[in-house]
């Protein structure tokens, strides 16, 4: 246990730059070392794919890679702001890299100057006007550069975030349901904002780079071994760049998950206000909230402070260093050869070269760590390989109605938040896929045009994953799903979603018009088809009810209608498209009975060319469907007409009885005709003979059916009577014989003598 402890310690260390060094050479060695045993063994030749191959883990782009690709993404994306904001920005450079020669040009004019000599004033006056025009000429760059670098942010990121937003909408379904919308935002702006930053500092660095090679040149042609000194200072500064990404890479990485749960954590507590008033700790939430952010800036200033004392040491010893020596070699130079000009020239282009070597090397950390921050914000929008999906490019017709589902087998993949991972340790995706427990094993069932069904079953069996699957949701385990004589693996997602109409139990809605959340389904519906679809979905009185009619904000996800109404809506875009195939899972929550009535006498009639399939526990629409198909532990435990499952299913033996279904029935047909006299009569008459005191309302009705339903009044009088005497075991009145008219004469015997 304690070594186990001081282990965990020391991996938290963190080490030097001279251990970091070290131990980056060793690794190096050790590599070097395998390869070429390993090419000694097999005879093969060194070569790339030999010293990469013991590297196991996929290597992350390099930060050139990913600067490239952002600089051509900015280049095809923006263009003329491109190349106008890097072309100002290389013209500064390269004045600002022009300063030692004019310096010198000026400095060294002065002796002469002094001396009166008239050549030496000219050339005095030359090179201050040369020094001049150059700075007034590097300023108007730098400005236009600034401008055009602000047009150019603009313009990027708006691109960039057109491309992110792109690639989203085109996630699978299920991914939606690990991520939400607001955290997709929140990583869009954190890959956009890398994105920008490494494009301005890749153009910083390139302008550095211009300066940087005009004072080595200019270094190089008077003290060669001061400028091979400094070149090396730079290249161990910039390793030392390197160093303090790779180390504190972990560190930010983990801060960045911290703050982001903390912040999810908060808008928690946010979000249940009103469990906390309830409890009466609203204090307490909040100190907790505080607290919470409390850690993480501590924690943030701990790693600032870390590793800015560690840059400063750096430059502190570099700097003290690089100035002994630059100021040895010009004061050498300048005795040597009595020319102050020089002396200028070396010591102004030495600090020059080592201004922008250090630039260059800050800039080039700043870019690596930007690659870092893109890479791993771009690797939480990673499709899980868990939802990665075989699709094709087959068409489907109108005909193909009929859904087959052969021997299916599935169980949910455990899919991992990308969003919430420390962003090292974001995701392996060479691993096994796992799963959960079995939701179907070798499940087969057919649905077909020409009635509707009725999936149901308790919760959790399966029923709304069927539907899913039949969409593509997901890649089953084993079997096959067709539709038509398409597998759904042969069909893109278009396809499908073309052919199929999909109402899910949680309805969406865009913040908008009741007619724009129509239209959207069938842009170029007119108002007389809107409402058809409306009245179909008995939605048209609420249509015209409202002031505004179809053009009536509905508010976020329809937050100003009623549940009922959302409901509604929702369904009314079905009958819209004029899909083949329709899905439903829940439709009629919320709907009051009379209401749901109506509907089901649309969905009857559409379901007579079309396949409609729902998913419902609503035993008024398991009674009224045309088919039910009962799944329980993932198979198909019934299937048949309701009347005929009572007698073999216990599940709808629980739900409902046979008197059920024949008053359901009932019902739906009077919803759909209208109230027949008879059974109005009916109604009147029974509540009487059980003994109810009528009203007078109640009289007065009674008196309107007599009068306008004689007929069928007196016969439902007449059925009454029978039945209470059968069950007082009374015999029933005999049936009177009606008399002829007109009897006949007696007739005569044989013998003629009357009977």
């Amino acid at each position: 246990m304690a070594q186990e402890k001081t282990k965990d310690k020391k991996s938290n260390k963190i080490p030097t730059f001279a251990e970091y060094e070290r131990e980056r050479m060793k690794n190096l060695a050790k590599e070097v070392r395998k390869a070429a045993q390993e090419l000694k063994s097999s005879g093969q030749k060194i070569g790339k794919e030999v010293l990469d191959a013991p590297e196991k883990k996929i290597k992350e782009q390099g930060t050139l890679k990913t600067s490239w690709e952002v600089f051509k993404e900015a280049w095809e994306k923006t263009g003329k702001d491109f190349r106008k904001s890097v072309g100002y920005k290389m013209g500064e450079s390269a004045l600002q890299g022009l300063a030692p020669y004019c310096q010198n040009l000026w400095i060294g004019s002065l002796p002469g100057v002094v001396d009166g000599a008239s050549g030496a004033i000219a050339k005095f006056f030359g090179a201050s006007a040369l020094n001049v025009a150059r700075q007034r000429l590097a300023a108007l760059c730098g400005f236009k550069s600034r401008m055009a670098t602000i047009v150019l942010n603009d313009t990027h990121a708006n691109a960039a975030s057109s491309a992110i937003y792109k690639d989203i909408l085109h996630k699978p379904r299920p991914y939606f349901k690990k991520n939400a919308p607001a955290s997709l935002g929140g990583i869009t702006s954190e890959i956009v904002s890398a994105k920008n930053t490494l494009l301005n500092q890749s153009v910083d660095c390139l302008s550095k780079v211009v300066i940087f090679g005009i004072s080595s040149a200019s270094l190089m042609a008077v003290n060669p071994l001061l400028a091979a000194g400094v070149l090396g200072v730079t290249v161990m500064t910039a390793e030392f760049g390197r160093y303090m990404n790779n180390i504190y890479r972990k560190f930010d990485s983990k801060m960045r998950s911290l703050s982001q749960k903390i912040s999810k954590e908060n808008s928690d507590s946010i979000k249940n206000t009103p469990l906390v008033q309830d409890t009466n700790r609203v204090e307490m939430e909040a100190r907790q909230m505080e607290n919470r952010l409390n850690k993480s800036s501590k924690i943030k200033q701990k790693i600032i402070y870390a590793s800015s004392k560690a840059n400063l040491k750096m430059k502190t010893i570099v700097n003290f260093g690089m100035e002994g020596l630059i100021i040895a070699a010009a004061l050498a130079d300048m005795l040597k050869t009595g020319d102050i000009g020089r002396f200028f020239l070396i010591s102004a282009a030495s600090w020059q070269m080592i201004d922008a070597g250090n630039k260059i090397s800050e800039l080039w950390a700043g870019m690596q760590a930007g690659t870092y921050r893109l890479i791993d914000a771009s690797k939480k929008l990673i499709t899980p390989k868990e939802l990665e999906r075989v699709t094709g490019k087959e068409k489907l017709t109108e005909r193909d109605t009929k859904i087959s589902v052969r021997n299916v087998s599935f169980a949910y993949p455990q899919i991992k938040d990308v969003t919430d991972m420390s962003l090292v340790e974001v995701m392996d995706r060479e691993g096994e896929i796992k799963r959960g427990e079995d939701v179907f094993k070798d499940l087969s069932v057919e649905f077909d045009k020409g009635g509707l069904t009725a999936v149901v079953g308790t919760s959790g069996n399966g029923k709304s994953t069927l539907m899913s699957l039949i969409r593509h949701d997901y890649d089953i385990q084993s079997g096959q799903i067709f539709i038509g004589d398409k597998e759904i693996r042969e069909l893109s997602d278009e396809e499908l979603n073309a052919h199929i109409a999909f109402v899910e139990q949680k309805v969406h809605f865009f913040d908008q018009s009741i007619g724009y959340n129509l239209k959207y389904f069938k842009p170029d519906a007119t108002d007389e088809e809107l409402m058809q679809a409306c009245e179909k979905a008995v939605f048209d009185q609420d249509i015209q009810k409202f002031k505004r009619g179809f053009s009536r904000k509905i508010g976020q996800d329809g937050s100003e209608l009623s549940g009922g109404q959302c409901q509604r809506l929702a369904l009314a875009r079905v009958f819209l498209p004029d899909k083949p195939i329709v899905i439903m899972d829940e439709p009629t929550t919320g709907l009051d009975p009379s209401l749901s009535l109506k509907f089901m006498k649309s969905l009857k009639d559409m379901a007579q060319n079309k396949t409609v399939i729902m998913v419902t526990h609503n035993p008024t629409e398991i009674a009224l469907a045309d088919r039910v198909v009962v799944i329980e532990k993932g198979e198909v435990a019934a299937d048949g007409k309701p009347i005929d499952l009572i007698k073999t299913s216990e599940f709808l033996r629980n739900v409902l009885t046979k008197d059920d279904i024949k008053n359901k029935n009932r019902l739906y047909q009077t919803s759909v005709n209208g109230i027949n006299p008879m059974q109005e009569a009916a109604t009147v008459l029974n509540e009487e003979t059980n003994g109810k005191v009528l009203s007078d309302i109640e009289r007065a009705e009674k008196r309107r059916l007599l009068e306008a339903h004689k007929r069928a009044y007196v016969g439902v009088r007449k059925k009454t009577i029978e039945n209470q005497r059968r069950k007082e075991g009374k015999a029933l009145p005999e049936k009177k014989q009606r008399q002829p008219l007109n009897p006949p004469s007696a007739i005569p015997s044989r013998g003629g003598a009357e009977i």
